[in-house]
């Protein structure tokens, strides 16, 4: 059975005796139903703030129902050098069309539950768990086999689309490699770089195309023809970005109309490139994992 965490700043050990009368089942039942609640969120990855508990080894991310809560335990991973941000979720009214084909015709008032929303979003990031703090009560790591529908956590697995093993793994290393120098841990850096690349190694990343004009919407195009986007920050410095599922390819094309998905095997990955790129940039909107194309090399040479 899960119990609390025993993660850096987590709640300590012994606390479930506190609220000996309350059972996991009902700490399950309060999540199902949450109507607001506070996540920890890593300014480092612009993702989660995902932890491995030391009990169950769930890879969990930290919910609260009290916003204060939420910001005390950020500051105590801020005092061991783990930035944290606090974000909140609620449900939201919405009016929406009744009839969809009728967008201006009359409306209706729907309910969008963003706590549920959320948690429904974890398994495509590898998450497993949630530790949830009830206001007043102390936290505890309940599964997501406990809260969301059965098939949800096997959907996720089994897409083609998303690949949430490589997901986590790059919000791990991400983590850890962005923290002060003082604090980071070595030998978890180097097990996790290891991780991280061979899930990488083995994966199928998603490129934006931008087909000719007038073949938007063609089902298929010679990728030959088309044009390769790509970022260039301030310094002038330009990157290639590559995506690790469709998720965070549409989080980059929001406003970019006409860019195709392409998935492309990881060996062959290099065939597609950007002059003057310094690199290539994994999910620039989320963990933003800088990859050169001498490291491909190396990185292929090692698990291939």
């Amino acid at each position: 059975m899960p119990m609390e965490t025993k993660a850096p700043g987590a709640y300590p050990e012994g606390s479930k005796k506190e609220d000996p009368d309350v059972s996991m089942e009902a700490y399950a039942a309060e999540l199902r139903n949450l109507k607001e609640a506070f996540a920890l969120y890593s300014p480092l990855t612009h993702m989660s703030y995902v932890e491995c508990e030391q009990v169950d080894y769930n890879d969990q991310v930290r919910l609260y129902a009290a916003k204060a809560d939420a910001q005390a335990e950020a500051k105590e991973l801020e005092a061991e050098g783990i930035p944290a941000q606090v974000r909140e979720f609620r449900t939201v009214e919405m009016s929406v069309p009744v009839k969809a084909d009728h967008p201006e015709g009359e409306k209706k008032k729907i309910y969008l539950n963003q706590v549920r929303q959320y948690m429904s979003t974890l398994p495509f990031i590898g998450v497993n768990a949630v530790c949830y703090k009830p206001a007043g009560r102390p936290g505890r790591t309940i599964e997501l086999s406990r809260i969301l529908p059965e098939e949800l956590e096997k959907k996720a697995g089994e897409n083609p689309l998303y690949q949430p093993c490589l997901q986590l793994t790059g919000l791990y290393l991400m983590q850890e490699a962005r923290r002060k120098k003082e604090y980071i841990d070595r030998k978890m850096l180097q097990e996790q770089e290891e991780e991280f690349t061979h899930n990488l190694c083995s994966s199928r990343l998603f490129v934006a195309v931008l087909p000719p004009e007038g073949q938007e919407k063609e089902q298929a195009v010679d990728l030959k023809t088309c044009q390769l986007p790509y970022l260039r920050q301030q310094n002038g410095d330009c990157f290639f970005p590559v995506f690790t599922d469709i998720w965070e390819l549409q989080k980059y094309a929001q406003g970019k109309k006409n860019l195709r998905p392409v998935q492309v095997p990881f060996p062959e990955i290099q065939k597609f490139w950007v002059r003057d790129a310094k690199a290539y940039i994994i999910n620039p909107m989320g963990s933003s994992i800088p990859v050169t194309k001498e490291m491909i090399s190396r990185i292929l040479e090692r698990f291939s």
